[in-house]
């Protein structure tokens, strides 16, 4: 039983030693001037409820608008923890890096569980200068 309780793109996103989240600058688009753009460093953060112990592998597929997967990343998770029919929390940042968007509009990152897609989050790509700017790149 593996839920997302939330998740967001971010700058940057870490977890301390006592399972606490640090998310730093959300965004869900990116202002170009001009295509292709190389952008550095993304993250997917994520607060996942599964029942204590259970294994499960979490992965992201970054697509763009014409379904190019732009990338794709898969982890493998164990819950802490031995009783039986418990939930747990964790928190889980996955990092992007280096990514490259050739074409503007609405890029998706889909979610998946044990390999099926449970859900995705919009990632907009856009060019036109006149628009508000969330992230700025030459």
């Amino acid at each position: 039983m593996v839920a997302i309780n939330w998740s967001f793109l971010c700058d940057y996103a870490f977890v301390d030693e006592k399972g606490r989240a640090s998310i730093i600058r959300t965004f869900t688009f990116i202002h170009a001037s001009r295509l292709p753009i190389r952008y550095p460093q993304l993250y997917l953060a994520l607060e996942i409820l599964s029942g204590k112990g259970e294994t499960f592998s979490l992965g992201a597929v970054i697509t763009s608008p014409s379904g190019k997967t732009i990338a794709k990343m898969e982890i493998n998770h164990k819950g802490n923890g031995e009783i039986e029919g418990a939930v747990e929390k964790s928190i889980l940042p996955i990092g992007f890096y280096n990514l490259q968007f050739t074409e503007p509009g609405e890029h998706h990152i889909e979610i998946l569980v044990n390999g099926t897609s449970v859900h995705y989050l919009p990632l907009m790509i856009l060019r036109n200068e006149n628009l508000p700017r969330e992230k700025d790149l030459a």
